[in-house]
């Protein structure tokens, strides 16, 4: 199992990274078409300085980057960043033996997917049941193979994405805590790593 999370740990890490490669060549391209006009002089190839000359600045560049941006920052939190590094104010989950661990794990994995799955349906209808959200487009950017104007839903629909794979993340973590306990602190881990490699501290 570990083998198939790793698997896709990898797939979700290369959409993340071609999502950014693509967020930096736009950026490149925004900052080309703002600037070639003044800078056309510096070419000493005609044909070429003078298709410069003539670019304007492009005004779907900060749309895509905004609707690519809010994506990877859903979609990395959704299937990238693992558990221990978000932000988190754990001194006294630290240092509770692992029975109480074990609880305060299991209580505060339940309390998330109770909040995401009392606040989806709610969540679901203001992004996709609303009529407005449909309506509204971003104006600059269009679907690739119909041409239609992409609505500001898609713009929100990452926040959803993110709700479902967090609901399906701790309902592992709660199938994990049943079966194996609470994961290990940092300490842990390092005393168990040096017992394995035979260091001694």
């Amino acid at each position: 199992m570990n083998a198939v999370f790793n698997r896709l740990s990898r797939v979700a890490e290369f959409i993340a990274a071609m999502a950014l490669a693509a967020v930096f060549a736009t950026f490149l391209i925004q900052i080309f078409s703002r600037y070639a006009a003044k800078i056309a002089w510096l070419m000493p190839i005609p044909p070429i300085s003078d298709w410069m000359a003539s670019l304007e600045p492009i005004g779907w560049t900060v749309n895509l980057i905004s609707l690519l941006w809010v994506w990877i920052i859903f979609f990395g939190c959704a299937f990238i960043v693992k558990e221990r590094d978000h932000v988190t104010f754990d001194v006294l989950y630290l240092a509770a033996p692992s029975g109480v661990r074990r609880v305060l794990a299991f209580v505060s994995a339940l309390a998330l997917i109770a909040a995401m799955l009392y606040s989806f349906p709610a969540t679901w209808d203001a992004i996709f049941g609303n009529r407005l959200m449909d309506l509204k487009k971003i104006p600059t950017l269009r679907m690739p193979f119909t041409g239609e104007k992409i609505a500001i839903k898609w713009l929100f629909g990452a926040y959803i994405l993110l709700m479902i794979a967090t609901i399906l993340r701790y309902l592992w973590r709660l199938y994990w805590l049943v079966r194996h306990g609470p994961p290990k602190t940092e300490l842990e881990e390092l005393v168990s790593d040096d017992a394995q490699t035979g260091d001694t501290p």
